[in-house]
């Protein structure tokens, strides 16, 4: 008894311990975001805004750019996460139900292609999409975030599929539903889970993205909020803290959303893909 309870007090203390240090980069960020300049700059620094304001967030509102990458970074995220899963969701349900000769190489190849960094095939698409007139293209973003997810999407929505009873299928089939209906009708709502689960995880990938945007669309108009956050970093004119952790906390809070809403179906996608039957 004396052991279960030191193992618990043990567990809860290393979970404090990380609770800490996700917290304390993310309060300081949020209470460096209320301060003044002077009070950012002041020496020895102060934990708490000695007069809070909300000027840097009004700053960040006002900037002419701001509408535009949001919008840039709502639509490469959603439109790459749509994209992936409409490509995944069929090729999982096939690699789950059907067999056929080379099926294991097929899904290692698959796999392999994720574990590939993106930054080292980012020059030679970078002069493929410069050659083609490309560059600054929406839709070669969305497409090009979308081929890194579908990958690992693939390999999530195989695991859900599993774990759906084939015998269901067997039911659907005698009725006379083909294949494509009893993937439409019958395992996509009960995978619909893990679903969100793959959804989540690919919002949060392609939001983060920044050095995909930075690199085929160098244009101001096609950049996202994480391109416009690192270019504010690097500005010749001088770095404004309050304006920048301001922005990055405005930045943050739309997938951050995204993840609270979603929170119970993506606790249940990915413990529904890990017991089969």
């Amino acid at each position: 008894m004396h052991i279960r309870r030191s193992e618990k007090m043990l567990s809860w203390a290393v979970l404090a311990v990380l609770i800490l240090a996700v917290m304390i980069p993310l309060s300081w960020a949020v209470l460096t975001s209320l301060k003044s300049e002077a009070n950012v700059m002041a020496y020895p620094p102060t934990f708490l805004p000695t007069d809070p304001s909300l000027s840097a967030y009004a700053a960040v509102f006002r900037n002419q750019t701001f509408g535009s990458d949001l919008f840039n970074s709502v639509l490469y995220a959603v439109g790459a996460v749509l994209l992936a899963v409409l490509l995944a969701a069929p090729a999982g349900y096939a690699a789950s139900r059907f067999e056929f000769r080379g099926k294991r190489t097929v899904m290692l190849m698959i796999l392999a292609t994720s574990m590939i960094p993106g930054v080292a095939l980012l020059v030679p698409t970078y002069f493929l999409l410069d050659a083609l007139g490309l560059l600054n293209n929406a839709a070669v973003i969305i497409v090009v975030q979308a081929a890194r997810l579908v990958p690992q999407t693939v390999w999530f929505m195989q695991n859900f599929v599993d774990a759906v009873p084939r015998e269901l299928d067997e039911a659907t089939q005698v009725d006379g539903a083909n294949h494509w209906q009893t993937f439409t009708r019958i395992i996509l709502p009960l995978v619909r889970p893990g679903i969100a689960a793959s959804a989540v995880i690919g919002l949060v990938t392609t939001w983060n993205d920044y050095i995909t945007v930075a690199a085929f669309a160098p244009e101001v108009a096609h950049r996202t909020m994480q391109v416009a956050l690192v270019n504010q970093v690097f500005d010749s004119i001088g770095i404004t803290w309050s304006y920048v952790m301001a922005y990055a906390v405005i930045s943050s809070l739309p997938i951050v959303a995204i993840f609270v809403l979603a929170q119970r179906w993506f606790i249940n996608g990915l413990t529904a893909g890990a017991v089969k039957g």
